[in-house]
């Protein structure tokens, strides 16, 4: 991620209908998020490709790291025999 912009752009959605074009290159020069605001509450978020990509890579890096973790400690505790078996699927927030 290029961190060249360290706060990031806030643009109306008015604005964004009159100068769409530069709405873009600011978010292409600076590979940061553009926040869209209507009424001074958040709309919506433009991103470009490159930084999409990037968050989709972290979050299955996290979701990998997330399953992991999980893993082990299923096998540590089959290892010392804790696991239970459930009738139901309630039994889980007993």
């Amino acid at each position: 991620m290029n961190n060249n912009q360290i706060f990031p752009e806030y643009v109306s959605v008015s604005d964004l209908q009159r100068n769409y074009a530069d709405v873009l290159a600011k978010m292409k020069k600076c590979s940061q998020p553009v926040f869209i605001l209507k009424k001074n509450k958040l709309e919506a978020v433009i991103i470009n490709p490159l930084f999409y990509a990037q968050l989709i890579r972290q979050n299955q890096d996290t979701e990998e790291k997330m399953a992991l973790k999980a893993i082990g400690i299923y096998q540590k505790e089959k290892k010392a025999k804790k696991l239970k078996k459930l009738s139901k699927a309630a039994d889980l927030f007993v």
